[in-house]
């Protein structure tokens, strides 16, 4: 076959170029000036075109190419192709589809949590070294979001599969209703962004679904609502979806494509509520060499005179008949909203424990500060120049306690509070309190567990999807305009990616729900083997390490797990695994993980806590294989709200001597 010409129409993967080269005879039409007399010189020798997502065969190149047999895409989507014309022609037509399909779905989850999580500015605000100077704000919840889906094919579905595992009810619109679905059916895009939260665009462009996200859609979604787009950008009226994210009247966006590639609205690149990527979808180095092997096995089975592959059904791509028509429907609103509090009714207390003194350590939570100072008598410590003065002079009125994971009760506070009674946490770690000395001076303990594990499993998958898929990088690849000048390179896939968790607690058990709904094998190390999974068990973590791909740590902090992750359990992990860290900063050595990174014997790392929080090592600040969050595992409005009432309610279920709701001690 190498006398076959074939024409390139642009850079797409260097495999595959590789590939064509050897098996064809190549002409790569960007590599010169003059494209019209080029394509007229060799018009009658190329049999043969590969296109992409940026170009593909218009009727006007299909004129010039009279000898033209078929057009091999490098992409699912055939909007660039005039298919018409291809069927006037007799033109056959293969893409690549199912090669695709998990990269993509992977990528708007990721996406949905990016938004969501605020990933990305968490990390500038960590490398700009805000952190130093205030904790960063409370995000938005993931799990239970209604997501709707534009288009249930292959992807639509994909998706649909992987935030089912967050529990989040889907619903759709398409063509026509599934019968074989139980996902509920819109018959209008409208009464479809009415109902939902987060609404995603995966249809094919077609003439009829150009625009089908507009200013109504948009409403419809309203302010609190996220459009996710991993299909075209003409998909989306984009002067709309900007004025709106501008405006208000959207609550953000996660667009992975745009209407004018590479061109982004400059207004885009100043709004925090957006995550902008390079069109990178399918931008993995595993699913490139799988679509490019695709497009060489189309091209060698049509000229080989065998069945192609993956052949294109023109009648599948007939005009679709996709309705958008107003609604009289309102929007069904969330619980709690999606990036900001929604009211809440007042839950009377007794007058009676207004004179109880409560202790509050340091800033945790307005809400729950208002609470306690509404409920008992609040002491502020952090207010206090002197905290020796403060506690000589109001211990004897201080009977309870509330910390969290930066300052708890040490055995000195204990010491210094004879009246103490119980420390309610407000986090489920325990690591800031002194367990030997609350039980030696019979204090009660308790902590804020089950309402927090969604928010940082769906933490932990959003890193492993930022990490993977490079989001936060692309990011700022998109906002730096650098797209402008080149391709963004290719990241790794998730889906099927062995994950091993350090820690099956509550927690570790979310992320394997979580991560099993991306086909990921599950393996664990934990104090004894549970005999109520069927994940494999390692005895010791370095055996974990050495059979996974990503590592993620979600155990308690103990001196037996502090620096659980040494340099040898790095190095088990290897130069291709991924480490993510939702846990506690000491559970990793610090300084073997940050000379792996620079020296590359670990390809990267997702982290939400530090050894010393928060100072971060300046090492970590400058490479782009990291992603560094500011301690916000639990940090939503909807959780940290979940987390206060908890604290309130074990303070109170004490002081009216009923049991505690969730005790430690």
């Amino acid at each position: 076959m190498e006398s076959i010409a074939v024409l390139m129409l642009c850079p797409m993967s260097t495999y595959l170029e590789q590939e064509l080269q050897r098996r064809f005879s190549l002409f790569k039409l960007w590599t010169v000036p003059e494209k019209s007399q080029y394509l007229k010189d060799h018009s009658s020798s190329i049999r043969a075109v590969v296109g992409n997502s940026m170009a593909g065969a218009d009727a006007e190149l299909i004129a010039a190419l009279p000898r033209m047999e078929i057009v091999a895409n490098f992409s699912v989507g055939v909007d660039k192709i005039d298919l018409n014309k291809c069927r006037e022609k007799g033109i056959r037509v293969t893409n690549t589809p199912d090669v695709l399909t998990d990269d993509v779905a992977d990528l708007a989850i990721g996406l949905m949590l990016a938004v969501l999580r605020r990933l990305c500015e968490s990390d500038r605000y960590v490398r700009s070294g805000k952190w130093k100077k205030g904790d960063f704000r409370l995000t938005t919840k993931f799990t239970g979001k209604t997501v709707g889906i534009i288009g249930l094919g292959r992807i639509g579905m994909a998706i649909a599969k992987r935030a089912e595992a967050f529990s989040c009810p889907i619903c759709y619109f398409s063509r026509t209703a599934k019968p074989d679905v139980e996902y509920k059916y819109y018959p209008s895009v409208v009464e479809l962004a009415s109902n939902c939260q987060i609404l995603v665009v995966a249809c094919a462009l077609t003439e009829e679904t150009k625009h089908i996200v507009n200013r109504e859609v948009i409403d419809a979604l309203g302010p609190k609502g996220v459009l996710i787009n991993i299909g075209r950008g003409a998909h989306v009226d984009e002067p709309e979806l900007v004025s709106a994210l501008v405006e208000g009247r959207l609550g953000g966006a996660g667009l992975d494509v745009y209407e004018n590639e590479p061109e982004v609205p400059a207004e885009l690149f100043g709004l925090e509520n957006v995550v902008l990527l390079p069109h990178v979808g399918s931008g993995t180095v595993e699913t490139r060499k799988a679509m490019a092997d695709l497009v060489i096995g189309n091209l060698e089975a049509h000229f080989s005179k065998k069945p192609l592959l993956t052949p294109l059904s023109y009648q599948h791509h007939s005009p679709c008949q996709f309705a958008i028509v107003p609604t009289a429907l309102s929007k069904v609103q969330p619980t709690t909203g999606t990036f900001e509090n929604a009211n809440r009714k007042p839950n009377p207390h007794r007058d009676s424990m207004d004179s109880i003194g409560v202790l509050m350590t340091c800033p945790m939570s307005t809400y729950l500060e208002q609470e306690l100072q509404k409920r008992f008598n609040l002491f502020k410590l952090w207010a206090h120049s002197s905290e020796y003065d403060f506690l000589k002079n109001n211990s004897p009125s201080i009977r309870a306690l509330v910390g969290n994971t930066k300052i708890g009760a040490d055995g000195e506070l204990i010491e210094s509070l004879p009246k103490l009674e119980i420390v309610s946490s407000y986090s489920v770690g325990l690591d800031k309190i002194d367990l030997r000395k609350c039980k030696e001076k019979g204090v009660r303990v308790t902590n804020t567990p089950d309402v927090l594990t969604d928010d940082v499993a769906d933490l932990a998958i959003g890193l492993v999807l930022a990490v993977t898929r490079r989001i936060s990088e692309c990011d700022r690849f998109v906002r730096s305009e650098l797209w402008k000048k080149h391709d963004f390179g290719l990241a790794t896939k998730f889906s099927g990616k062995s994950v091993g968790i350090v820690g099956l607690g509550r927690i570790g058990s979310a992320i394997a729900k979580r991560a099993e709904a991306f086909g990921c094998p599950i393996s664990y190390h934990s104090r004894s083997e549970k005999s109520e999974t069927n994940y494999k068990y390692y005895s010791n973590i370095i055996d974990l390490a050495a059979n996974s791909q990503i590592l993620i740590v979600s155990c308690a902090l103990t001196e037996e797990t502090h620096h659980i992750v040494n340099r040898e359990v790095i190095d088990a992990l290897g130069p291709n695994g991924i480490l993510i860290n939702i846990g506690r900063g000491p559970h990793i050595d610090e300084p073997e993980l940050v000379s792996a990174l620079v020296e590359g014997r670990l390809a990267g790392a997702g982290l939400d806590v530090f050894e010393n929080e928060p100072d971060v090592p300046e090492q970590l600040l400058g490479l782009e294989n990291v992603v560094l969050l500011p301690h916000v595992g639990s940090d939503t409005v909807e959780t940290s709200e979940a987390m206060a009432d908890l604290v309130i309610k074990n303070l109170e279920a004490h002081f009216s001597n009923k049991p505690l709701l969730t005790p430690v001690i």
